[in-house]
């Protein structure tokens, strides 16, 4: 325990200015950038996620059985079915380094005949989340592979300026050659069309057959809205309870300065998401919501402890039980932000997509929940306090006159 308390009201006014210049730059920011980076929740459109990956392999099979290319670990398998049974062919990728080598055994099963459109990639690359297990047949299977090509993400983007109005984004790393394509909605457009719009937008550019739709999602205007509006009502309604449920068990006092706490995590989050242009979808919401729990038990634990340190001390002034109870609180709140931070920074940084962006926005939470917790719902208790007992006073003095 610290040996002396954190000066919590002697900092507010630092505190709450603090607050204020990174509230008003992520104002600035969302003016200067037009608003948020809307995921395809809330802006309707196709959203497209793609991988720039050259065809290394084209396979046929002219057989009447049921021929299946899978892949096993660091192995391309082959599986024949027929009224006879099943017959499996494993090709590892150590004996078989390059995309020619395959394309040579392959071609040594009967009736499977495979061609090398670049021998030269290697087999240890060659993708194995998308069109896998793959049916042969008499029509050509195209097999692409990952290349640490040259593409950036202006190449793209100039594949697709015919298309209108289209944002793109890189995702991991420049290596792996991954991007995500938002088409904006179109007039009498489908989710068929606009998919085939883009597919042959990128084909023209890259060639066929080199660019692969991980996962593609389309959204109409009327779902975008009504999720939109969802996500909002869910926040307000879980402020509101917040609000009644903390009046219930402290005061109106405390109700308020957590409310008012809360409300800044929320801009607090909202600023950086606008700051650094992370994406505004359903995980963010869903982050801000973790969020407001976390925060407002950590502020519950340290105004329970101010509402018992005045009950121990009546004589004390409301500064000093609030910089008192800040600090016996301090060790529970480092060990739980520390804690949850160690938990999630892994997926900050290794995972991708949803998760990763959950992470994010919890990440910053975290911290800015802290923040708040501990300096700001403490001032405003403060101020509000005072108010409340001058009002008090005043109303006594009336009453006698």
């Amino acid at each position: 325990m610290l040996k002396k308390d954190i000066p919590v009201i002697k900092l507010r006014w630092y505190s709450w200015a603090l607050a204020g210049v990174l509230l008003l730059a992520g104002a600035i920011s969302l003016i200067a950038f037009g608003g948020f980076n809307l995921g395809v929740d809330f802006e309707s459109g196709l959203s497209q996620r793609i991988q720039i990956a050259p065809v290394g392999l084209e396979v046929t099979y002219s057989g009447n059985k049921d021929a299946v290319l899978s892949i096993s670990g660091s192995a391309l398998s082959l599986e024949v079915r027929g009224d006879e049974g099943v017959s499996t062919t494993s090709f590892r990728f150590a004996a078989h380094p390059t995309a020619k080598d395959l394309a040579s055994a392959l071609s040594g099963v009967a009736q499977v005949s495979a061609t090398a459109v670049d021998g030269s990639l290697r087999s240890e690359d060659l993708l194995s989340g998308y069109g896998f297990p793959a049916t042969l047949s008499a029509t050509p299977t195209r097999l692409n592979f990952q290349s640490a090509g040259n593409t950036s993400i202006e190449d793209v983007r100039s594949a697709l300026s015919a298309l209108g109005n289209v944002k793109v984004q890189t995702v991991g790393s420049s290596s792996s050659q991954t991007f995500q394509v938002r088409l904006g909605i179109k007039d009498n457009a489908t989710q068929s069309s606009m998919e085939e719009e883009v597919k042959v937008a990128l084909a023209t550019h890259f060639g066929e057959g080199n660019v692969v739709v991980l996962q593609s999602d389309y959204i109409g205007p009327k779902f975008s809205a009504t999720l939109l509006s969802s996500s909002i009502l869910a926040i307000v309604v879980a402020m509101a309870l917040i609000l009644v449920y903390v009046w219930f068990r402290f005061r109106f006092a405390y109700a308020v300065s957590s409310l008012i706490a809360l409300l800044h995590d929320i801009l607090m989050m909202l600023t950086v998401i606008s700051l650094l242009r992370l994406e505004f979808s359903s995980t963010t919401i869903a982050a801000l919501l973790t969020i407001i729990g976390y925060s407002l038990n950590n502020t519950i634990v340290i105004f329970d402890r101010v509402r018992e340190n005045v009950t121990l001390n009546k004589e004390a002034s409301l500064s000093a039980h609030i910089d008192r109870s800040v600090t016996q609180s301090m060790g529970r709140t480092i060990m739980s932000a520390v804690t949850t931070l160690v938990a999630i920074l892994p997926l900050a940084i290794f995972a991708s997509g949803d998760i990763q962006l959950f992470a994010v926005n919890m990440g910053f939470g975290i911290l800015f929940g802290t923040f708040s917790s501990n300096l700001l719902a403490p001032a405003m208790l403060y101020w509000i306090s005072k108010a409340q007992k001058k009002a008090n006073v005043e109303k006594a003095v009336q009453k006698t006159e």
